[in-house]
C-alpha cells in the first residue's frame, strides 16, 4: 500500500438522525476497505482517524501509534520548522 498522502474536502451530511460522511470510491479502493466493514474510530481534540483493526493487531503499538500522532499534531508548527532546517 502506498504511504502518499491526500487531501480531500468532504461535506457532513445528515443521515436519518445521525451525521456521517460520503468516503469517495478511490479512498475505499486505497485503503481496502468494503462496504459493510467495521472500523475503529479515535477521536482527540484535534479531529478523528479511522483505522481497520485487522490490519494493526497489536494492542500495544496501537496506543503508540496514537499518542505519537496527537503529539505531531500538537506541535506541528515546532516540527515543521525543524524539518526545514
Amino acid at each position: 500500500m502506498s504511504t502518499k498522502s491526500t487531501v480531500q474536502k468532504i461535506t457532513i451530511q445528515k443521515i436519518g438522525e445521525d451525521h456521517g460522511i460520503i468516503l469517495p470510491q478511490d479512498v475505499l479502493d486505497r485503503l481496502g476497505w468494503k462496504e459493510g466493514q467495521v472500523l475503529e474510530l479515535h477521536v482527540d481534540d484535534t479531529g478523528i482517524e479511522l483505522f481497520d483493526p485487522k490490519t494493526v493487531s497489536d494492542e500495544d503499538f496501537q496506543r503508540q501509534l496514537l499518542a505519537a500522532k496527537m503529539a505531531m499534531r500538537k506541535y506541528h508548527v515546532a516540527l515543521s520548522a525543524l524539518a526545514k532546517s
